[in-house]
């Protein structure tokens, strides 16, 4: 459709009428202009995640925003960065292991085993094990509905089909895990985590907070950025395989910390390794679209807008049109280093993590997970692709179709080999 027709086009699918929107001026429009009319009423992980943040609309979204910003702002970091620390030296300690055998490693799972480890941490304080097997089966079959339901037509939730009677057993899971941490965290309060957060919220200002909202804000922050910042982490291991003097010019940077970690305050000291986890996130949003439910008529682009569509904006356009990126499918972190020639993009024109007042609430904690992920274990270890490049797969978040294998190998005179 876009190439075909351009920055805006429409198609009917059924009583349907789907826009899709790809140009920033569009884009600032409808998430920021107008974004009373252009609302989540139709997300497609409400019922997942029920009204929590990211599914939530009007007042009680801008309240609920209000009461968790505070702890993702960059100041508060650094309240996660024990967590993140120990969460990577686990995986330090796996791939070395896989090392010492020449091992092969699906690192889609490992990065996904990372971030629902990370995601854990940050939400209760504590840390994934083998006495979570029944977690880590409930969210991937909840992920997998949810991937599934942005299909145009699916039976409704109450019939029993196998996938319904699937989702409505990891739901169950997921109520029952984060009901027995609450219970845990009343009986044992001011741990610091993030629902401790929410219990003492809910005790003081906050008293508009419900148990079954503090349920449901539970996990929203268990799923909401664990799938999105595996795919991030997956892409970024891949296009580092593709190019070798990115991967060098990246081990020359991150062999200053001599095997430590760096975080929140070695944020200056890594710009090479943020620079290509943008570039990473620029050509493979994790969210490569999402829709926004026109709630009145409006007009974009001088075209009409009829209430009841669905706009489907789509990052991973704007990230690679030829209007807005130089180069647009070259892997060029150089764009994003300060003192770069690249010409500045318009706003809206990068979105990985959304635009204008619903940016994603925890943008600064994601990139500080991703960019400790890769310069700790890119201090470590080498990773090789085995087989052919990964095609992007786009389900509810842009996937490597079949995963991405790689053999782990130690870097010859590692800090820590």
């Amino acid at each position: 459709m876009w190439r075909s027709y351009g920055d805006l086009s429409s198609v009917r699918v059924g009583n349907r009428i789907l826009v899709s929107v790809t140009h920033p001026e569009h884009i600032q429009r409808v998430l920021a202009g107008r974004r009373e009319t252009y609302t989540k009423a139709s997300h497609r992980a409400a019922v997942l995640l029920g009204d929590g943040l990211p599914a939530s609309n009007g007042e009680s979204w801008s309240r609920q925003r209000r009461l968790l910003q505070p702890r993702f702002a960059i100041r508060s970091l650094g309240y996660f960065e024990a967590n993140i620390a120990d969460a990577i030296a686990r995986v330090i300690d796996r791939w070395e292991r896989a090392a010492d055998h020449a091992g092969i490693l699906d690192i889609d799972l490992e990065m996904t085993e990372l971030t629902l480890d990370l995601s854990l941490r940050a939400l209760s304080d504590d840390y994934l094990s083998d006495e979570h097997d029944g977690l880590r089966r409930a969210v991937v079959d909840a992920v997998d509905f949810v991937a599934a339901s942005g299909q145009l037509f699916r039976p409704p939730l109450a019939l029993p089909t196998q996938r319904n009677q699937r989702f409505r057993a990891a739901l169950a899971e997921l109520h029952s895990f984060v009901d027995r941490s609450i219970a845990s965290h009343r009986a044992q309060p001011s741990r610091g985590d993030l629902l401790s957060y929410l219990i003492e919220s809910q005790a003081g200002e906050a008293s508009w907070l419900s148990d079954s909202l503090i349920r449901d804000e539970a996990i929203s922050l268990l799923l909401g950025a664990y799938d999105s910042t595996a795919r991030a982490l997956t892409w970024t291991w891949a296009l580092l395989a593709q190019h070798r003097e990115a991967r060098k010019r990246l081990h020359a940077e991150v062999d200053q910390f001599g095997g430590r970690i760096p975080l929140t305050g070695d944020r200056n000291a890594i710009p090479w390794t943020r620079a290509l986890i943008h570039e990473s996130l620029r050509l493979y949003p994790p969210f490569w679209v999402f829709p926004r439910h026109v709630a009145c008529d409006d007009e974009l682009g001088g075209y009409r807008i009829p209430a009841g569509a669905t706009v489907m904006l789509t990052p991973y356009l704007t990230h690679r049109h030829p209007g807005l990126w130089r180069d647009p499918e070259r892997f060029d972190p150089e764009r994003f280093l300060a003192g770069s020639d690249a010409p500045t993009p318009a706003r809206a024109s990068s979105m990985y993590f959304g635009f204008g007042p619903r940016t994603c609430v925890g943008n600064h904690l994601a990139l500080l997970e991703v960019s400790a992920t890769i310069a700790a274990l890119s201090q470590h270890f080498e990773l090789q692709r085995v087989g052919a490049p990964p095609t992007p797969e786009f389900a509810t978040t842009l996937r490597p179709r079949g995963g991405l294998r790689m053999m782990i190998r130690r870097r010859e005179g590692a800090a820590a080999a």
